[in-house]
């Protein structure tokens, strides 16, 4: 046996993850700002489970198998990664989170769309977006709440069973007190009728607030109607509203009831035959909408997202750039691709998500962790270097 082959021999090879922790300065909203330069990094490379935390502007990490109560105690929890054991060269982010013992409150991970690169590794490969996505651009969040596409007709009955899935705070699924099932007669507090149409759809009597006060159907639905407002530009149709609830006693209304196995719109909207998404901003005082936007592509141009005039959807905040995010409609799916915004365009992680030999990043807050997997060359226990995935075969 040669030198080459001896040396060879002795060299083994073990999958790492290395992770770059870039914390900045200021602490604003949970916002980080990708053009500031005045932040602290730390670099790690992780064999093992391992939860990441933050005091002050230092990173620390430690094993949880062997968990330091001072840190516990002292430390900001922010995320764990978690080694598959079963397959040692897997790991995953975990989301929610396998959070510590205490129950103090955890900060939601979103990925950087920004990090997602191409084979090239200096352009974006833009995320795929899918249905219950909350896609978060500065300070403002948005929730895809519809995707059809040429490939994806989809029926409203498959449609309205994706949104029980992913939205059931929107559906109202409970005991809707229908009129004729009630010993007493009861007046609707909108037209003061008991009975208004022979279809018992239209006729339904709802009990949906804490008034304890009954509406038909088709009165809240005219009523929810009349205070959306509806504009139209090229490319998007969008309705707008300040509050959809019960004027006493501030329950919000709901999207859709169930009825005899179906569910039934309460907010009807006019849908093209075309590819479209459907987006809703999220209220930041009470996690509701109250603005709902059809985009509609042609085929050609990108839909601009910011808060500047040349932008199809504007959106007026001061954590918006002018021309924040991209929305392109290519090979039948809807891809958002940032467009170097100051506070990045990020994506709400709701499961588990595994670190790949393509680098992508998290944000927690104003932290940012990118995640690589590596291969560890071990040379007789005592030299390593990390190799690229192809280099290591």
């Amino acid at each position: 046996m040669n030198r080459s082959q001896s040396l060879q021999k002795q060299r083994t090879t073990i999958p790492v993850v290395e992770i770059k922790a870039v914390t900045w300065n200021k602490d604003s909203h949970g916002l980080f700002d990708y053009e500031n330069s005045y932040y602290d990094m730390k670099k790690f490379q992780l064999t093992k489970s391992t939860r990441l935390y933050r005091n002050r502007n230092e990173i620390l990490s430690q094993e949880k198998s062997s968990l330091d109560e001072e840190i516990e105690a002292e430390a900001e929890y922010l995320l764990s990664l978690t080694k598959d054991p079963t397959q040692p060269e897997k790991y995953h982010i975990d989301v929610p989170g396998d959070f510590p013992a205490s129950n103090r409150i955890t900060r939601p991970n979103y990925l950087i769309i920004r990090s997602l690169k191409c084979k090239d590794g200096r352009s974006q490969r833009g995320y795929t977006l899918q249905p219950g996505d909350i896609m978060k651009l500065g300070r403002i969040d948005y929730r895809i709440l519809e995707i059809s596409t040429r490939a994806q007709l989809m029926t409203n009955n498959q449609l309205n069973n994706e949104l029980v899935n992913l939205m059931p705070s929107l559906v109202f699924d409970g005991d809707l007190h229908a009129g004729e099932q009630r010993n007493e007669e009861s007046l609707c507090k909108y037209c003061l009728m008991d009975h208004i149409s022979e279809d018992p759809l239209l006729d339904l009597m709802l009990y949906l607030c804490k008034c304890k006060e009954g509406v038909h159907y088709q009165c809240l639905k005219n009523w929810m109607q009349y205070k959306i407002v509806a504009k139209a530009s090229t490319n998007i149709v969008s309705y707008q509203w300040k509050k959809l609830d019960c004027e006493i006693c501030l329950t919000p209304w709901p999207r859709k009831i169930k009825f005899q196995n179906q569910l039934h719109e309460l907010i009807t909207i006019e849908k093209p035959s075309s590819p479209y998404i459907i987006i809703e901003k999220i209220s930041q005082e009470s996690n509701s909408s109250s603005t709902m936007s059809i985009i509609i592509p042609d085929g050609s141009n990108q839909i601009k997202l910011g808060r500047g005039h040349q932008c199809d959807l504007r959106i007026s905040d001061i954590s918006v750039s002018r021309v924040h995010a991209l929305l392109k409609y290519e090979d039948d799916k809807f891809l958002v691709f940032d467009n170097d915004s100051k506070f990045g365009t990020l994506i709400l992680l709701t499961q588990n998500y595994p670190v790949k030999f393509d680098k992508a990043a998290v944000q927690i807050g104003r932290t940012v962790f990118t995640f690589v997997m590596k291969n560890l060359v071990v040379d007789n226990g005592r030299s390593s270097q990390t190799l690229p995935e192809n280099a290591a075969n």
